[in-house]
């Protein structure tokens, strides 16, 4: 079973500059369709052949996205079974901590999406810390884009994945995934992952940079972390079919990039992974469809 630990969801209500410019440069290299409008259709489309997914919104106000975590629950519930939803809370927010339980309590949410640095802060921000500590005491998984971005939001240097050691040595019972490997710092997110038990990365987007994702396949291997690498797409901008037919061409080449490889045994345990039970997520039961309407009640304005 396939699961994608890394699928976006937003409307263009949800979204302004320079959020709307950075996704139209994503598209140009990226994505072969529009991508600043998911539809249940489309989200669909987007993650065959997973089975199972991880779906989220993001609040950042710095860059331009705030997406309603109320809206990220109708679109669960109109997905179906296999799908759960991840809330996000924006830490420079004063409500952040509020947010996260009402959308733990009220909407079913079993995970948080951040983006220190699309938000404009830094994972060791008091500000930032008090949601680590929030979702460890609710038994909540972070997703967190720590890394290179697009926007122009936060400081490079507050986006290295050597901070998350701190929060992990903070925090020793919250499960943290590293989305994209961390790009460009990727032996800096496998030295974290090999000291903290509760770490992993995911895979998301980073097949589109098949050098990078080379070198982070050989690093985890040497290090004994590549059993902690969990497969994601970045959905819409990359599906998951696209998003595991890199990987599949990323590992046939890697004799020729590196001289530790990977096997395919260890190709297909990526592919495979069972991230729901790894991360403590919930069986999201059958597929049961729905109606779908969004109800945006704040805009990043």
């Amino acid at each position: 079973m396939i699961t994608d630990v890394h699928t976006h969801f937003w409307t263009p209500e949800h979204q302004r500059s320079p959020w709307t410019d950075g996704l139209r440069r994503v598209r140009r290299t990226l994505a072969a369709e529009p991508i600043d409008q998911v539809t249940l259709a489309s989200y669909r489309r987007s993650i065959a052949p997973a089975e199972r997914s991880v779906v989220f919104g993001l609040q950042a106000i710095a860059s331009g996205i705030f997406v309603p975590n109320d809206d990220v629950a109708a679109f669960v519930a109109a997905v179906g079974g296999g799908t759960v939803g991840f809330m996000s809370v924006d830490p420079t927010r004063h409500d952040a901590v509020e947010e996260l339980e009402r959308a733990h309590e009220d909407l079913g949410l079993v995970g948080i999406k951040l983006g220190p640095i699309y938000q404009g802060t830094s994972p060791l921000n008091p500000l930032t810390m008090r949601v680590f500590a929030a979702a460890e005491r609710r038994g909540l998984p972070i997703l967190i884009h720590q890394g290179a971005i697009f926007a122009n939001a936060g400081r490079l240097v507050d986006a290295n994945p050597l901070l998350l050691d701190d929060v992990a040595i903070a925090f020793p019972d919250l499960k943290i995934v590293i989305a994209h490997l961390g790009h460009p710092w990727i032996e800096e997110t496998v030295v974290v992952m090999r000291r903290n038990a509760n770490v992993y990365a995911d895979t998301s987007a980073i097949a589109n940079r098949p050098t990078m994702l080379a070198r982070g396949l050989a690093a985890a291997k040497e290090y004994g972390v590549l059993h902690k690498v969990l497969f994601g797409s970045d959905s819409p901008m990359v599906s998951a079919e696209s998003s595991a037919d890199g990987l599949r061409r990323v590992v046939a080449d890697l004799g020729r990039i590196s001289l530790t490889t990977v096997t395919d045994t260890e190709l297909h345990d990526i592919l495979h992974r069972p991230t729901f039970e790894l991360l403590g997520l919930p069986d999201p039961g059958p597929a049961v469809s729905a109606p779908f309407h969004t109800t945006i009640k704040e805009s990043a304005s």
